[in-house]
């Protein structure tokens, strides 16, 4: 006596289990869900009814390998809570999820090599597309990416070395339009206070810093670097260093606005009028730049309107139409009573 071997089951609803219920071929119901303008009304609404009772989610890995084409796109991030994060995910999706693409996202926690473990993984699978929050990467990723054959698009800050698209500020004219604001203001002896983040965008920091001090004829040479995180806490521990080091000071630069509300914090334990005795300005524009006591001077950085440019700018290279040269986004300086 012959048996049957019959496959084991995993208890997914699978495509020929619709095509059961709704007694057509696999075929029928494949085409129903890839091309619905091909089947009959009559025949898609048994078909659908058949997917709706049976809870049938297509094999949508299955389905990009058999027509080589995904639309599941990559995005990488340091942190899902760096600043501006959530916006530029946002503007992203606004253009990417009408067109039909989902986006996956990761964390990499600022370690170089977990980006290299998610993008190995996520690489092996058929994206559309990856997308990067600017910042330092490794040999191997940047060769996987440049072999990968998809459109790589490095948002939040601009670089000289993109691995392919890169749609951001423009660090450097940022940080010189801050300062500059300062010292035309009055200001002389003032100081900058940056804290851990990625070397290339601290270099891009001091670059536009020095450029605005030289060109003032004032000395850039106060600066604390601290290997603290940007934080309220590092931005109050580091203000007695710089009154210590520097009892002169009358403005303060701070690359993010948490280490600038951290200082401001201070300044009042200590009774240092804002701004009569020091002026402390931010850069990113949060939340609390807006409710802290005095409000916070900072530079605003258009995170949604970074997303919504780089979406449009990845659909228009999936669609193969021809891409304008992308510059820089504009930040805009935000004045309030701190300054």
């Amino acid at each position: 006596m012959s048996l049957t071997r019959k496959r084991r089951s995993t208890g997914k609803v699978t495509l020929a289990d619709v095509a059961q219920l709704a007694g057509v071929g696999t075929m029928t119901v494949s085409r129903a869900l890839r091309t619905p303008d091909q089947v009959s009304d009559k025949l898609r609404e048994k078909i659908n009814a058949a997917v709706n009772e049976l809870g049938y989610l297509p094999n949508l890995a299955a389905s990009a390998l058999a027509s080589a084409s995904s639309y599941t796109i990559a995005m990488v991030v340091p942190n899902l809570a760096e600043s501006g994060c959530t916006e530029m995910f946002a503007g992203l999706q606004q253009v990417l999820q009408p067109a039909g693409y989902q986006i996956m996202l990761a964390e990499s926690r600022h370690r170089l090599e977990q980006e290299e473990k998610l993008l190995e993984t996520l690489l092996a699978s058929n994206l559309a597309a990856a997308i990067l929050l600017s910042v330092e990467h490794s040999d191997n990723v940047r060769t996987w990416l440049g072999n990968a054959g998809i459109p790589v698009m490095e948002i939040g800050a601009t670089r000289v070395d993109p691995v392919d698209m890169n749609i951001g500020i423009d660090n450097v004219a940022a940080m010189f339009e801050l300062t500059s604001m300062l010292i035309e203001r009055g200001y002389q002896n003032i100081g900058l206070l940056c804290a851990n983040q990625e070397q290339w965008i601290f270099q891009q920091h001091l670059q536009g810093w020095y450029k605005a001090m030289l060109r003032h004829h004032i000395s850039p040479n106060r600066v604390i670097n601290a290997a603290a995180p940007p934080t309220f806490s590092t931005g109050t521990a580091q203000l007695p260093e710089f009154l210590l080091a520097w009892p002169e000071l009358d403005a303060l630069v701070c690359v993010s606005d948490e280490l600038a509300c951290g200082a401001l914090y201070e300044c009042q334990r200590r009774r240092i009028k804002v701004p009569d005795d020091l002026a402390i300005v931010g850069f990113g524009d949060s939340d609390v730049a807006k409710v802290c006591q005095p409000p916070l001077t900072t530079l605003s950085v258009p995170h949604r309107e970074i997303g919504i440019e780089a979406g449009k700018a990845l659909l228009a290279r999936l669609n193969g139409e021809k891409q304008p040269n992308q510059k820089p986004i504009k930040s805009t300086l935000c004045m309030r009573e701190s300054c």
